[in-house]
């Protein structure tokens, strides 16, 4: 991933492992002063999931969305190269 905003914010964190304890957590969680989204494979089909929260509204919110799509795309297509 080279991205290096995500809805118009700097990224301050690219994390593959549970700030609380260190565990992986099978996936990838990017992280904005305002938001953030959190990617991983389904476990049981061949689809990935995306989990998003804005702290401040609907809006801003749906930018991390599909600003997470389009990152979780360019990253997988890249990988079947």
């Amino acid at each position: 991933m080279t991205e290096s905003t995500l809805a118009g914010e700097p990224i301050t964190a690219k994390l593959t492992r549970a700030s609380c304890n260190n565990a992986p957590i099978s996936g990838l969680k990017v992280v904005a002063a305002s938001g953030w989204f959190a990617a991983r494979p389904s476990g049981t089909e061949s689809i990935y999931k995306i989990y998003a929260e804005s702290f401040r509204d609907e809006q801003h919110l749906q930018s991390i969305v599909n600003e997470a799509q389009e990152i979780v795309n360019n990253a997988l297509a890249a990988k079947a190269q």
